[in-house]
């Protein structure tokens, strides 16, 4: 006679038999397991309860059973424990990271209520004669030129709509402006308070949504304003000077079409945003697709000083003379990684070569800080999802900006990006919430000062911004 397990199984009632069949023995305690999960689903319970193992297995000593079957059923209780607690330890974790979860979104929503309520408080009161003013200032402090052919002679032309014009005495060009033409907010049909708004959002690093939503605009508008705002800021900053002791490197990016769709949509295996660094690299040497590689060249100095531009070919002697050529003060000391193409490099620039860890007991020389501006670097790109090629020297120009002005640690996003595991603190939400009014007027006045003008249609067929060697 075959033993048989049935829904009485729960009870504690069973049937024993010499002849007891394993694996109907086996489908009685997953069948058991089965209704413990529902009835510990039900009772949203996670508590382990083995009453009914622990008279299983008493009947199964103290019956007479040959050893063989007997030693077979102790085992499948023994698995069945197993499994049980198991299954409540995967519970249990599932249950603290859903806990988590809720409060670092409760806390993200409190941060974000404060920055909102903080921004509408300050109910966006700007002078816009002094923000005029400024950009006329830094604009025309070396005298009035016409931003369309560069002429030196200009006079004022009236006023349209409370701005002053200006006009081109060129017989050839002859042409009209204003203190904001060619720049990002020119024929912009927002005002200029909407602008100022969107720069304080920018400040705080708040993503693309979150600005559309606080400035009352489109999400694409969002978009284009955020990329006319960074080529304004890297026309104006330029590629910067170093000196003394300067730590210098590298980094790996794969090349980038995101935000691109072509009409067939085969937009490579690659298409997508990618992180720093190369990951899996092993499966992308035999892949026939493979990623084309874009390279970041860091440089920094100890008195916080910084380089940092992108290049679409590897890094030799020929490439790192025309990124740092004239940007690099006499007698400073480079301190690389050891590659040897930046020691071909100091020596055709005559520059002094120094390693901590190659000989050298001066603990002064180090690369410590050219880590750290790596580390950030990849957090800083890794931010935001993925950044496209096209826009990569923009954003590696924005890096450079808020540390400049000791806003990276402020940023939200970075916050958010170095808090992700540990959860909001109280500090961190305070820092989030000070008010940066000083480095919003910077980030409108050195984004404004350059003749950056570029109209919409011309972000689609845009190209990627590399330092190449002739």
């Amino acid at each position: 006679m075959t033993k048989v397990f049935n829904n009485n199984l729960i009870k504690g009632d069973y049937i024993q038999n010499n002849t007891c069949d394993n694996q109907m023995c086996e489908n009685g305690v997953n069948e058991y397991s089965k209704e413990c999960e529902k009835v510990s689903l039900v009772k949203g319970e996670y508590q382990y309860n083995d009453d009914f193992l622990d008279k299983f297995e008493k009947d199964v000593v103290e019956g007479n059973f040959l050893p063989e079957i007997k030693e077979n059923l102790l085992a499948m209780v023994n698995r069945a424990r197993e499994l049980e607690i198991k299954r409540i330890q995967e519970n249990r974790m599932k249950e603290k990271k859903r806990i988590l979860s809720e409060e670092k979104r409760r806390n993200k929503l409190i941060l974000l209520d404060k920055i909102i309520n903080q921004i509408k408080s300050d109910k966006n009161n700007i002078q816009v004669e002094a923000i005029i003013e400024g950009i006329r200032k830094l604009r025309f402090k070396d005298g009035r030129v016409c931003p369309h052919c560069g002429y030196i002679d200009i006079w004022k032309y009236g006023k349209y709509d409370g701005k002053q014009r200006y006009k081109c005495k060129s017989e050839e060009c002859g042409k009209t402006f204003s203190d904001i033409t060619l720049s990002p907010m020119y024929y912009s049909k927002k005002g200029i308070h909407k602008w100022n708004k969107y720069m304080k959002c920018m400040v705080k690093g708040l993503s693309l949504k979150e600005c559309s939503h606080m400035v009352g605009i489109n999400i694409a508008t969002a978009f284009f304003w955020r990329h006319k705002i960074m080529d304004g800021l890297r026309i104006n900053m330029g590629s910067g000077c170093i000196g003394g002791i300067v730590e210098m490197g590298h980094m790996a990016v794969i090349e980038s079409v995101k935000g691109n769709v072509t009409r067939n949509k085969n937009g490579g295996v690659f298409n997508k945003g990618r992180r720093c660094g190369i990951k899996n690299k092993y499966t992308l040497i035999f892949n026939d697709n493979k990623p084309k590689v874009d390279y970041v060249v860091c440089a920094v100095d100890r008195k916080g000083n910084m380089i940092i531009e992108a290049c679409n070919r590897r890094v030799n002697k020929i490439t790192l003379e025309k990124i740092f050529y004239g940007k690099i003060n006499s007698g400073t000391v480079l301190c690389t990684e050891g590659n040897r193409h930046y020691h071909l490099f100091a020596q055709s620039m005559d520059l002094g070569l120094a390693r901590g860890c190659t000989g050298d007991n001066n603990q002064k020389y180090h690369i410590e800080n050219l880590m750290g501006m790596k580390r950030e670097v990849n957090q800083w790109l890794s931010s935001f999802n993925g950044v496209s090629s096209k826009y990569l020297t923009n954003y590696l120009y924005w890096y450079r900006w808020i540390k400049e002005k000791n806003l990276f640690n402020k940023n939200y996003r970075i916050l958010n990006y170095f808090t992700r595991v540990r959860g909001y603190t109280v500090n961190v939400m305070a820092e989030c919430c000070d008010d940066n009014s000083n480095a919003t007027e910077s980030l409108f006045l050195e984004s404004h000062c350059k003749y950056s003008f570029m109209i919409i249609k011309d972000f689609k067929k845009r190209k990627p911004i590399y330092v190449t060697a002739a």
